[in-house]
């Protein structure tokens, strides 16, 4: 062993290992070729921030599903359509705004008889072909969030029955002012 004394002699043991030196050998043919580096793609932002960016540029170009989950409120009355040309309509009861919007969502509530129905919807689904806002109600309700008027006296009514009320009511005004 390297190192340790040799019992019989009291030196240590000659056969230390001599140890080789690498050397540069320079190349015979081309140089290779360096390239620039590549230009930073996030300039120091958060990586999560810069995700939630590039997604919403992908679910929302035009920045109006942006727009509109800002200018609800809980007490509107909305219609959602979806690509295969279903719609649901119901007044919000709650609007999660996600960070950045992205993990945003609707959650609409509506009576369908007597039973009443609650949906959420995710506001960048690819699936929702647009969403409307049908109606705001002349004095909102106190709080962000509507979850106390589950089974109370301001629960939601049957929302499709009264939108096809209004909607009749209209065309009637329409055909009286016509007539006169």
């Amino acid at each position: 062993m390297f190192g340790l004394l040799s019992k019989r002699t009291g030196f240590r043991a000659a056969s230390v290992a001599v140890q080789s030196v690498r050397t540069f050998v320079p190349l015979k043919g081309a140089k290779p070729t360096v390239f620039e580096p590549l230009p930073k793609k996030r300039n120091g932002e958060n990586a999560m921030a810069y995700l939630h960016k590039q997604l919403l540029k992908k679910h929302d170009p035009t920045g109006q599903r942006t727009n509109l989950i800002n200018t609800l409120r809980a007490g509107d009355i909305i219609r959602v359509t979806y690509m295969d040309r279903s719609d649901v309509s119901g007044r919000i009861i709650a609007i999660k705004r996600g960070q950045y919007n992205l993990g945003g969502n609707i959650l609409i509530r509506t009576k369908v008889g007597r039973i009443a129905s609650e949906l959420r919807i995710p506001v960048f689904n690819p699936n929702i072909r647009f969403i409307e806002l049908v109606e705001k109600p002349k004095q909102y309700l106190p709080r962000n969030k509507h979850y106390y008027v589950r089974e109370s006296s301001n629960d939601v009514n049957d929302v499709e029955a009264y939108l096809k009320n209004k909607r009749s009511e209209e065309v009637k005004q329409t055909q009286t002012h016509k007539t006169k």
